[in-house]
């Protein structure tokens, strides 16, 4: 008798990790239009840095704060966010991780910020994975640092950042993404 509960346990769970998830015909059109024609934003709920051996040192020296490891930041609280309208993309994503090369931040702001066209921008829908995903190459003025930066949109809305930068260790970041509206300036608002 053990054994069958324990075999329709494991069945059970089988199924419902392998079931797979339909995209409706509504969410892959509403997800064709992120980055296309709606403007979006991305706010990030969770920040995932490389463990390098120094950056985990000062991790385990009890400077971040309770719940938060090497590679597994909190952002809850922490302002943030990525942003998307027409050709322009405007971030700002706080950064733990390592410098990798000599030089500064460009500013006493230690995150990843830009607000610029990319210099290269693809925009697809991967129906193998059901998500939309977007890869960008965009430089940073203040220090010349270029960033490639892929972006993964799921149709409940999570989203994934994924930060190479020319100069600092990779970093991802986890969120939820939503529209922005855009609202007419009129003679009577004003």
């Amino acid at each position: 008798m053990k054994t069958l509960v324990f075999t329709v346990a494991v069945f059970m769970v089988f199924i419902s990790c392998t079931s797979p998830k339909i995209v409706t015909e509504a969410q892959q059109k509403e997800m064709l239009l992120w980055g296309n024609q709606t403007p979006f934003e991305i706010v990030s709920y969770r920040a995932s840095p490389i463990p390098t051996a120094a950056f985990s040192e000062v991790a385990n020296s009890g400077l971040l704060a309770p719940g938060n490891t090497a590679s597994s930041i909190d952002l809850i609280g922490n302002s943030n966010s990525f942003k998307m309208d027409g050709d322009t993309i405007t971030a700002y994503l706080p950064y733990f991780g390592e410098r990798q090369f000599g030089g500064n931040y460009g500013s006493n702001e230690g995150g990843i910020k830009f607000d610029d066209k990319p210099m290269s921008q693809e925009i697809s829908y991967n129906s193998k994975k059901r998500r939309i995903e977007m890869r960008f190459k965009i430089k940073q003025e203040r220090d010349n640092e270029i960033y490639n930066i892929i972006v993964y949109i799921f149709p409940n809305h999570s989203t994934q950042i994924y930060v190479n930068s020319s100069e600092r260790t990779p970093i991802s970041y986890n969120g939820k993404i939503k529209s922005l509206e855009h609202k007419e300036v009129t003679i009577g608002d004003i």
